[in-house]
């Protein structure tokens, strides 16, 4: 909960100036007596994202003091625990209480406060409290109390009352990454999670879950629990209200602080960070949230993060990389929503109407000082959390608050209740005050307490409907158990509620339950209702979980993706035998994208991964040199001895741009035992030594995984010293660079003179790998650049290479030096590469060990390694012919040639399942991997799956037939794509990149009689519609395309190659490797990217992108779907006809009109509008008949055959 964060420690505690005494106070009455200021934030100081809503206070200091976490029970009283102490030491003798605060006639103030309990037993700033009916649920490490206020007096009397300790084993009190609130579910049962410190749960059916990490309980690392898998911490969980059936739900997250699962099953959460990483998401059943190592929770992820994972600008302060949560790692689920640096805590997902929130999700963060919004929605097999927005925020002008909200509680009339910790600081309780603030509807007015009876069934089916989602949970629980009594009842509601989704989501778990499960059955046939859909099946898998393949078999071909999910993660741990034929359906069903899709697929093969592999993947694709994304991800994810093997054949036969290697090669980087991680090693190692990745970047990959992810390292406790030589022969004077690079060089004796750099460099293949490989460094330098380098070693770090540091141990009297990586200050380790190479894991806090980061290099200088300046002159000489045999374009992106290689960082290989039709036939495309042929008709565009804005193209292209026309459109407008989508038109608007064969002057002018001078077949880039460009000269005779500077391409059956780069409105064309034209001023100058369709059979292939900004809000585009076909019988302008030199048309009785030129057959249009003597084709094509003349498209004349 309360994370290291905002400032330092204040160790005096200050209130308006008044010193406030330490001294303990015997109880918690006594201490609300105390004079001492009412401090708060005003409700005039907060900024509400909605108009609509206003905020009010309602209780404040001393009837309650620094609220940590809070509840509604069903008469609308509001019960919290406090942080009085939080991290201060006692303040109040007795202990720590519950509070209850009730507002007796619900006039929008609190106007009593009591004590419920106060236990010394109960942990500072107790993270979670639930209310279900009289059962008050304590989350208070090291166990979840129950407490039953038998006489519902609100105030705990052990001779009347009960107790008990209803879960424990909960790791590490003292902190806040352990047990948080527990929250019901519409199934009637209780979620909870905790945090990273860990926990051994013992459960009353006599089982044990057992979840370790580096960053708590390290001793319950690799052990397995009962059910014989081995967790990561923190983790979430359900359970039975009885205390039995307890099964995780998640792993592998850090600080999940609250949890909600709405009335559909959904699990939504806030996660803390690591900054900047804290999260919102979702989270699949069985989900690895990826924090710390996937298996074990024995690394930390600054232990494995490699430096291609940082973003550009990527800094200490800042630290956000995709390695934080393991997002490229197979096995780990999506991150969610990453909003950078914060502390959520208290979250919650309203579902009721009241303050005109219906599906919003809300997370209070005390980092940021508000309250955030995102709204959840449905999409292809996943929910997707969009984007943050702030919901009550400080005003500009009252930063300074003490603001901290901790938790979040809907109360049973539907308004929304904050509560403030009311601090200058989450480490720790500096201000003792604290306020609970309500938001209403302005135009509500007064809203009514609805009175809720758990006595009765019909008291209990209208409490379904309660905002407070432990009210209606404790309803569902209480009407499960009354079985058939309830069953009548519940379906009336049903009914009553139809067209309300969320209701009628609410029955469908109770009636599950209750014996009955036709009615369920029927939704769960109902492919109309997705999210309904998907409710069923769950209501009857925890309902009826012996039916549950039967009902997996039955739907595996559904094409309801959410649900297919759902059969996904119910496959685990069922025998490969008994689901081989759910399995075939749900791999069928993956699209070879869709990352959440494949994780739950994951969490299906989750134990028998080589039997899926061999059985099911590998049959279905054979041929792993011809493998697209589907095969690829399958094999990926399942990562076997023989998926890798598979993989291994797939990038030599493909060689991959550099970010696709490095995604497939995270699944060599993911290992079951260490056989299969020393096979791992010798494959990438083998992958780096072909010439294909010769590259920097490539090499940089290999080696960080293999370093990073493939060791074997245990931590050392630094017994050993490790140091680094600082003179490596007699000290010698030398001269000053300039004046040595005056003298000639002999590149053989340098070669000798090398011997003392191999101590600590390679250079081609040769000497040890503790500074940096020197093969290329020396080639693009001068003689006295390179001199300067050695004889002033200090002058320059090597760029982007880890730091020298040197660790004392004053506990063990010893020294490590050497470079460093991978340092976790919460793990308290870090991995050193000393002398010789090797890399050792220091657990630096555990040897008390200090660490000094040095400003100076390792490496010594020319006089402390003994060199003369010949010696330097010779060395420099030799260094200049190293690694000269590798091509210019396989160095790193920073030399990156122009064009491209297009296996730079940042490119991706695009095929057809990147392309969505927009207005072309289904043969018009058909594609072979990332080779596509297109037969020219009808004239249309296929479109890149998403809008761009800054972003460069690679392809290359062939025609096939003289004068054959084509193009590239660049940023073509969605509403021009919308229209073509609808049917009109034929091509977009936006900037078109021609593609045009030789022979088409030629063509033209025999065609149209006219000169060919306005166009040109070497590459024109020009505007198409209303969009604005200025071109680049030469410029056509118009003045809007941009000529060709050059005249280099090729003619019909030989490729020619293209690099378009389109960055801030500005569009450059490359053609076989030259600059030849383009535009700026372009406007708009975002859009889709098409490839054009238009009379003639073309090829593209090897088509890469490279993405170099984003756009937030994708517009949506229509999918094409065809017009309903006009049939033209007793029409009189059927028949054929006859215009231009040989062009046909034939309009048939059916209503389709066939365009020919001569013996070709360019398209096929239906009619989808008709008159008299008038009809019109698909595109709008207009056909008029004027006696004996048939007007085409208002340009040519007809006349019948």
């Amino acid at each position: 909960m309360i994370p290291r964060s905002i400032s330092s420690l204040v160790t005096v505690f200050i209130l308006s100036g008044i010193c406030f005494s330490l001294k303990a106070i015997p109880d918690r009455e006594s201490f609300a007596r105390v004079k001492r200021p009412v401090e708060g934030v005003p409700v005039e100081a907060f900024q509400l994202d909605d108009s609509n809503l206003s905020i009010e206070l309602w209780a404040r200091s001393p009837m309650i003091y620094s609220p940590v976490a809070m509840d509604f029970d069903a008469e609308g009283r509001l019960w919290l625990t406090e942080g009085i102490d939080y991290q201060r030491g006692r303040r109040v003798e007795e202990g720590r209480s519950i509070i209850v605060l009730e507002d007796s006639n619900w006039d929008g103030k609190a106007d009593s406060s009591k004590v419920f309990v106060t236990e010394k037993d109960i942990r500072h700033a107790p993270l979670g409290i639930a209310v279900f009916d009289n059962r008050i649920v304590l989350s208070s490490t090291p166990s979840i109390i129950v407490y039953t206020d038998v006489n519902r007096n609100q105030v705990f009397e052990p001779e009347i009352d009960k107790r008990e300790v209803f879960l424990t084993g909960f790791r590490d009190a003292n902190h806040d990454h352990t047990l948080h609130a527990v929250v019901g579910a519409p199934s009637g049962q209780w979620h909870f999670s905790y945090g990273n410190r860990g926990a051994d749960i013992k459960t009353k059916d006599g089982r044990r879950f057992i979840s370790g990490c580096y960053y708590g309980y390290t001793d319950g690392i690799g052990k397995k629990s009962s059910d014989g898998e081995v967790y990561v911490g923190g983790m979430s969980m359900r359970i039975n209200p009885d205390g039995t059936g307890l099964s995780p739900t998640g792993e592998n997250m850090r600080n999940p602080h609250d949890l909600f699962i709405s009335s559909f099953g959904d699990h939504y959460q806030s996660d803390n960070d690591d900054p900047a990483h804290a999260r919102i998401s979702w989270v699949m059943e069985y989900a690895n949230m990826g924090y710390a190592d996937l298996t074990d929770g024995s690394r930390s992820w600054e232990e494995v993060a490699k430096t291609w994972e940082e973003p550009s600008g990527w800094s200490k302060s800042r630290r956000f990389s995709r390695s934080h949560w393991r997002e490229n790692y197979p096995g780990a689920f999506p991150p969610g929503t990453i909003y950078g640096a914060g502390s959520p805590t208290g979250n919650l997902l309203i579902e009721d109407h009241t303050l005109g929130l219906a599906g919003t999700y809300l997370v209070s963060c005390m980092v940021r000082k508000e309250v955030m919004a995102v709204r959840p929605e449905w999409k292809d097999a996943h929910i997707e959390m969009g984007k943050n927005r702030s919901f009550i925020r400080l005003k500009d002008d009252r930063k300074g608050e003490f603001f901290l909200p901790t938790d979040l509680a809907l109360a049973p009339d539907g308004s929304l209740f904050l509560s403030d910790f009311y601090n200058d600081t989450s480490r720790g309780t500096n201000q003792v005050s604290g306020s609970i603030y309500r938001i209403i509807r302005k135009d509500k007015g007064k809203l009514v307490l609805p009175q809720v009876d758990f006595s009765t069934v019909q008291g209990l089916v209208r409490a379904l409907k309660n905002p407070a989602v432990n009210v209606r949970s404790h309803a569902a629980y209480l009407l499960s158990k009354k079985g058939k009594d309830a069953f009548e009842h519940v379906q009336e509601f049903l009914e009553e509620v139809s067209g309300e989704p969320v209701l009628e989501a609410r029955a469908l778990w109770i009636l599950a339950q209750i014996g009955d499960s036709q009615v369920v059955e029927k939704f769960l046939e109902n492919e109309e209702n997705e999210k309904l859909q998907v409710v069923a099946y769950r209501a009857l898998r925890q309902a009826d979980p012996k039916g549950t393949l039967a009902r997996a078999k039955k739907y595996a071909d559904s094409k309801n993706l959410h649900l297919l999910r759902e059969i996904a993660v119910g496959l685990r741990g069922v025998p490969f035998q008994d689901c081989r034929s759910i399995l075939e359906n749900l791999i069928d069903g993956y699209d070879g994208r869709n990352r959440y899709y494949l994780e739950a697929l994951g969490v299906a093969c989750h134990g028998k991964e080589k039997q899926v592999y061999d059985h099911l993947v590998s049959v279905r694709f054979p041929n792993p040199a011809k493998w697209g994304w589907k095969a690829k991800n399958l094999a990926w994810r399942l990562y076997t001895p023989k998926a890798v093997e598979a993989l291994d054949e797939c990038i030599r036969s493909q060689e991959p741009p550099v970010d696709e290697f490095r995604f497939l090669a995270m699944a060599f980087a993911s290992f079951r035992n260490d056989q299969e991680r020393t096979d791992r090693i010798k494959k990438l190692r083998s992958l780096a030594s072909l010439p294909a990745f010769e590259a920097d970047y490539y090499q940089i990959t290999v080696d960080e995984i293999i370093e990073k992810d493939l060791n074997n390292l245990d931590g050392e406790m630094m017994e050993d010293s490790y140091l680094v030589p600082q003179q490596l022969g007699q000290i010698t004077k030398v001269s000053e660079p300039a004046e040595i690079a005056k003298l000639k060089g002999d590149p053989e004796l340098g070669k000798t003179a090398m011997a003392k750099c191999y101590m600590c460099h390679k250079i081609e293949g040769v000497g040890v790998g503790f500074g940096p490989d020197l093969t290329h460094w020396g080639k693009e330098r001068t003689a006295e650049e390179i001199i300067r380098a050695i004889v002033y070693p200090d002058e320059k770090l090597a760029h982007g290479y880890d730091k020298p540091v040197r660790l004392t141990s004053k506990r063990n009297q010893t020294t490590a030096e050497g470079l460093l990586s991978n340092y976790s200050w919460h793990a308290g380790s870090l991995k050193l590469k000393i002398m010789g190479g090797d890399t050792r894991k220091i657990l630096f806090r555990r040897a008390g060990a200090r660490v000094e980061y040095l400003e100076n290099s390792w490496m010594p200088s020319a006089s402390e390694m003994g060199l003369s300046d010949q010696d330097l002159a010779n060395l420099a000489a030799y260094m200049q012919t190293t690694g000269t045999q590798v091509d210019d374009s396989m160095q790193a992106s920073l030399d990156e040639p122009v064009p491209p290689t297009g296996k730079e960082p940042g490119w991706e290989v695009l095929t057809g399942e990147d392309f969505v039709n927009v207005n072309c036939n289904p043969e018009t495309w058909k594609w072979e991997q990332g080779h596509a042929y297109c037969n020219g008709r009808p004239t249309g565009v296929i479109r890149y799956h998403e809008p761009l804005e800054d972003f460069e193209l690679l392809l290359e292209w062939m025609h096939k037939k003289k004068g054959g026309n084509s193009g590239v459109f660049v940023w073509a407008t969605p509403q021009s794509i919308a229209k073509l989508a609808a049917g009109h038109g034929r091509l977009p608007h936006g900037i078109e990149v021609q593609v045009l064969d030789l022979g088409y002057a030629e063509v033209y002018t025999q065609r149209y009689k006219k000169p060919a001078d306005w166009f040109t077949s070497h590459g024109d880039v020009f505007p198409v519609g209303p969009v604005k460009m200025s071109p680049f000269p030469p410029v056509a005779p118009n003045g809007k395309r941009s000529f060709p500077s050059k005249e280099t391409t090729k003619g019909i059956n030989q490729w020619n190659h293209y690099y378009v780069r389109a960055i801030d409105g500005e569009v450059c064309l490359w053609v076989n490797g030259e600059e030849v034209s383009g535009g700026d001023s372009i406007s708009p100058a975002s859009g889709y990217l098409c490839l054009e369709s238009e009379g003639a059979p073309i090829e593209f292939r090897n088509i890469r992108l490279r993405k170099l900004s984003s756009i937030e809000d994708e517009t949506v585009i229509p999918q094409f779907v065809p017009p309903t076909p006009v049939h033209l019988k007793g029409h009189p302008a059927l028949g054929i006809w006859k215009y231009l030199n040989g062009y046909t048309r034939e309009i048939a009785e059916d209503g389709q009109v066939t365009l020919r030129l001569g013996e070709d057959l360019i398209w096929k249009r239906h009619c989808i509008s008709k008159s008299e003597n008038e009809f019109v084709l698909e595109g709008n094509l207009v056909h008029k008949l004027i006696g004996d003349t048939l007007h085409i498209e208002g340009k040519y004349k007809a006349v019948k055959e």
